[in-house]
């Protein structure tokens, strides 16, 4: 009897664990068919999704891109700036300890302040009674006599030529 109620515990165990089987086998099949069913019925909103989710990862690393660069951008700058302080401080260090110079003024200050200037002329030309022109030149004691303007100086006064001429 022993072995009769084995055998039957034996029996009964075998055909729950078949019967656990099928019933996991068709779980999974109707499992299965749903999900297809619902794929088919929803395939647009997924590619939607997929697509929408491919975007928004292009999206995030464009950001990530233009993030970068403006970084880039910023340490770039800001070592310009630094420089151009540095480049200034050294100007003004420069300056402190270099002698004064003359203000440059005017157009031609560049080459004013490389050479004396010349004494404008007191006439281009001078026109004789019988209708010849004679061009007009400054001795050395005209030019020595006036100064950067182009006046007389009072020291030594200076006589045109015309006056000295009789004209």
């Amino acid at each position: 009897m022993a072995s009769a109620k084995r055998d039957i515990r034996h029996i009964i165990d075998s055909f729950s664990e078949d019967l656990i089987q099928i019933a996991q086998d068709i779980a999974r099949e109707q499992v299965e068919r749903a999900v297809t069913e619902w794929q088919a019925k929803n395939q647009k909103v997924l590619a939607k999704k997929s697509v929408q989710d491919e975007k928004a990862l292009r999206n995030q690393k464009a950001m990530e891109r233009i993030e970068r660069v403006a970084a880039r951008r910023r340490e770039r700058e800001e070592k310009k700036a630094t420089e151009r302080a540095l480049r200034l401080e050294q100007r003004i260090v420069s300056k402190k300890d270099a002698p004064e110079r003359k203000p440059r003024r005017g157009l031609l200050a560049d080459g004013a302040s490389k050479k004396e200037p010349a004494p404008p002329p007191l006439f281009v030309h001078k026109r004789r009674r019988d209708g010849e022109i004679q061009q007009l030149k400054r001795t050395d004691e005209e030019v020595a006599a006036t100064d950067a303007n182009g006046t007389a100086s009072a020291a030594a006064p200076v006589v045109p030529e015309q006056l000295r001429l009789g004209l």
